[in-house]
C-alpha cells in the first residue's frame, strides 16, 4: 500500500511534495502530508460504485467514506452532462475552451448537477479546471475538492449507471478501481417501485438490471483485477466485516473498523432531502431489505422477473422461485419492451462513438501530469 509520509519541517510556504498537478490546487499546509502519497511514480487511483439502482450502492458509498483516507461525494449528475456535451467545449488544450467548460460548471453549481450537495467552493473548482489539459482532469476537480475537504487523499464517484459506460469511465480515469455492488433484481424492482425518482415501470427495471449484470460479466473478462471487483449486497449486509476486508484488499487499503460505523457518517453525508428513502442509512446494519420481494412483489412480477432474468440470477447465485412462466401476452410485451431498449441503447452508443470519431481532445485525467506514471 502507498503510505502517507509528513512534509518537511520549516516554512509552511516551503512544504515539499511529490503531486500530480490535478491536486495542487487542494493541497494546504494542514494537509499536505495527506496528499503527498504520489512518491515513487504512483498516483492516487478513483474509486467508482456502481451497479443498477437501489442495489446499496449509498450504503457502501457510506462505509467507503467512513474510511480515513477515502472520500466519496453524494452522487452527482454533471460527468456525464459534461462528457455528452464535450464537442461543445472541444480540445481543452485551448485555453478558451477551458473557460467556456470552467464557466458552464461554475454556474451549474445547482441542483441540476447536485453540485450543491458536495457543499465545496465553486470558484476554487473553476479555477482549478481553468487548468485542466483534459477532459478526465476537469471532470476530476469537484470530487479532489470534496476529498481536500475532508483531508482525504483518495477520491472517487458513486453513481450507479457508470455500469453501462465502464469503457468510456476507463478512458476518462485509466487505473480507477472500479467496484460493482450486485442485488437480487427482485429486491431491486421491488424497492425501485416505492422510489419517487423512478418514473419507469417494473419492465424497464428489469430491463436496467439485466444490462447491468451483462456489463458486468463482460468486465470480468476484459478489465483487470486490480481495477474491477464484484459483490453482492446480501453479503455485504450479512457479513460486512468480511466483505469490506475484501474491498480493502482490492483497493490497497489498509480495514478499518470505522467502515461499520456508515450510520454516523450518513448524518452529515446524505443530504437531507435523500434522507426519504435513504432512511435506512441511519440505523444499524440489518437484513430487513433482503428477500422483501417476496411481499411486496405480485405473483406476476415475480413470474416476470424469474422468467426474463433466469440466466443472470442464476449466475449471480440467486435461488429461483419456482413460479410458473407468466401469460404468453406478458411475454410478448416484455420481448417488445426489451427490442425497443436494445434499440434506444444502440443508438445512444452510434451517437456517441460518432461524436468519440470527432472529438479530438485528451481524455485521461492522467494526461498534462507534472510527476507520476500509469499504474
Amino acid at each position: 500500500m502507498v503510505q502517507a509520509h509528513p512534509p518537511q519541517t520549516g516554512d509552511d510556504d516551503k512544504i515539499q511534495f511529490t503531486c500530480n498537478r490535478t491536486y495542487k490546487h487542494w493541497i494546504t499546509p494542514q494537509n499536505a502530508s495527506i496528499f503527498d502519497t504520489m512518491h515513487n511514480g504512483e498516483l492516487i487511483r478513483p474509486i467508482f460504485i456502481v451497479g443498477s439502482e437501489r442495489s446499496g450502492t449509498t450504503l457502501l458509498r457510506l462505509m467507503l467514506h467512513a474510511h480515513p483516507r477515502i472520500a466519496i461525494p453524494p452522487q452527482t449528475k454533471y460527468v456525464k452532462k459534461l462528457y455528452k456535451r464535450r464537442l461543445f467545449f472541444g480540445n481543452l488544450a485551448g485555453e478558451k475552451n477551458r473557460q467556456e467548460l470552467a464557466r458552464w460548471l461554475h454556474s451549474h453549481f445547482d441542483g441540476s448537477t447536485k453540485l450543491d450537495d458536495l457543499e465545496i467552493d465553486p470558484e476554487t473548482v473553476r479555477s482549478a479546471v481553468l487548468e485542466a489539459s483534459s477532459l478526465g482532469e476537469a471532470l476530476a476537480q469537484p470530487f479532489i475538492a470534496y476529498a481536500a475537504k475532508h483531508n482525504k487523499p483518495r477520491w472517487g464517484d458513486k453513481r450507479p449507471y457508470y455500469i453501462k459506460y465502464l469503457s468510456k469511465l476507463r478512458m476518462l480515469f485509466p487505473g480507477a478501481q472500479i467496484i460493482h455492488l450486485i442485488r437480487d433484481c427482485r429486491d431491486v424492482v421491488a424497492s425501485l417501485k416505492h422510489m419517487p425518482w423512478w418514473k419507469n415501470d417494473a419492465t424497464y427495471s428489469i430491463l436496467n438490471w439485466m444490462e447491468a449484470i451483462d456489463k458486468g460479466l463482460h468486465a470480468r473478462q476484459t478489465t483487470r483485477l486490480d481495477e474491477y471487483l464484484e459483490l453482492r449486497y446480501e453479503d455485504l449486509v450479512q457479513e460486512p466485516e468480511r466483505e469490506l476486508q475484501r474491498i480493502c484488499q482490492f483497493l490497497s487499503e489498509s480495514y478499518t473498523p470505522k467502515m461499520l460505523q456508515f450510520s454516523d457518517v450518513a448524518r452529515y453525508a446524505v443530504p437531507d432531502y435523500k434522507m426519504a428513502w435513504h432512511a435506512a442509512t441511519i440505523q444499524s446494519l440489518n437484513r430487513n431489505s433482503v428477500e422483501r420481494w417476496k411481499s411486496e412483489l405480485s405473483s406476476e412480477e415475480v413470474s416476470l422477473i424469474e422468467w426474463s432474468c433466469e440466466k443472470e440470477l442464476e449466475a449471480m447465485g440467486y435461488s429461483l422461485s419456482g413460479s410458473a412462466a407468466p401469460l404468453k401476452s406478458a411475454r410478448s410485451a416484455f420481448r417488445f419492451a426489451a427490442w425497443s431498449y436494445r434499440l434506444r441503447r444502440a443508438t445512444a452508443n452510434m451517437v456517441d462513438s460518432f461524436i468519440s470519431l470527432i472529438y479530438r481532445g485528451e481524455m485521461s485525467y492522467r494526461k498534462g501530469s507534472e510527476t507520476g506514471s500509469n499504474v
